[in-house]
């Protein structure tokens, strides 16, 4: 699979005197405009992160939940409110209304 998006240019960026900072002096700041759709793994990215990503690129699965049943795809948010005996009880009856 070719790849049709430039890699990342890494040439102004150098080793800084602090391990696991980098000098970006003389950088401008990167412009993103606000997240407005959620991942499936629940993160906030706002489009232009995912307008760069290569999802073509051979080390990217860009397809991870191939072959998986509708239930092993849906999110389970779980209720800081709830207790774990009354979790239990709401989940159970919610397989049972299923």
């Amino acid at each position: 699979m070719a790849s049709t998006k430039a890699t990342v240019d890494t040439t102004d960026i150098a080793p800084s005197g602090v391990p696991g900072v980098s000098d970006t002096t003389g950088m401008t700041e990167d412009s993103l405009t606000p997240a407005t759709d959620v991942a499936a793994s629940g993160a906030f990215i706002e489009p232009e992160i995912v307008a760069r990503i290569d999802v073509d690129h051979p080390a990217v699965d860009n397809n991870p939940r191939k072959g998986q049943p509708r239930i092993a795809n849906q999110i389970d948010f779980n209720d800081p409110a709830l207790g774990s005996e009354a979790a239990v009880a709401k989940n159970l009856k919610n397989q049972a209304e299923a």
